[in-house]
């Protein structure tokens, strides 16, 4: 190989070496970050409760009670954030929880609150989530017919527990 060819060659090694540490490091997040699935967002969730439930702002209400009860909905409303239900036996919270590259993250909790009036649960969905998002809703319960169902886990169901009177 000649001296112009040899240049060339590593001119061109040097070029596909910038060209790919600019996309790696302007796309990192995307090649690296894992999409969860509802059913694995849950679980990661109730797994981690322990951990998680120390970051709510406000502590359980109910005398001798020092931690918050898992889950008891879950409401996927887009932007990686979810609506969570849980409480101390007693108390009633909503937390909107941001859950991106498998870490939790409390945006903001309602104290004594278990479901919003129809507007406040709309203006919540505006602010956090993604209004075009199909909202997917779990629960342990819902009111059905004017009959309790309950499940033995969250399940996926159609009414959205989070709104009074649903």
């Amino acid at each position: 190989m000649n001296q112009k060819n040899i240049k060339i060659f590593f001119v061109a090694v040097a070029v596909v070496f910038v060209v790919g540490t600019g996309y790696f490091t302007l796309f990192r997040d995307t090649l690296v970050s894992t999409q969860y699935s509802e059913s694995e967002t849950i679980t990661t969730l109730q797994n981690n409760w322990g951990v998680i439930q120390d970051l709510v702002p406000v502590r359980p209400g109910h005398p001798g009670t020092l931690v918050w009860g898992k889950p008891v909905a879950v409401q996927f409303i887009g932007k990686n954030n979810i609506l969570a239900v849980f409480e101390d036996g007693y108390n009633p919270c909503i937390s909107v929880i941001n859950f991106e590259k498998g870490e939790f993250k409390i945006l903001e909790t309602f104290k004594n609150q278990g479901d919003f009036a129809q507007s406040d649960w709309q203006n919540l969905v505006k602010k956090y989530g993604d209004t075009s998002y199909s909202v997917a809703t779990y629960s342990i319960g819902v009111i059905r017919n004017k009959e309790y169902v309950g499940f033995e886990k969250l399940t996926k169901v159609t009414e959205n527990v989070l709104v009074k009177n649903y």
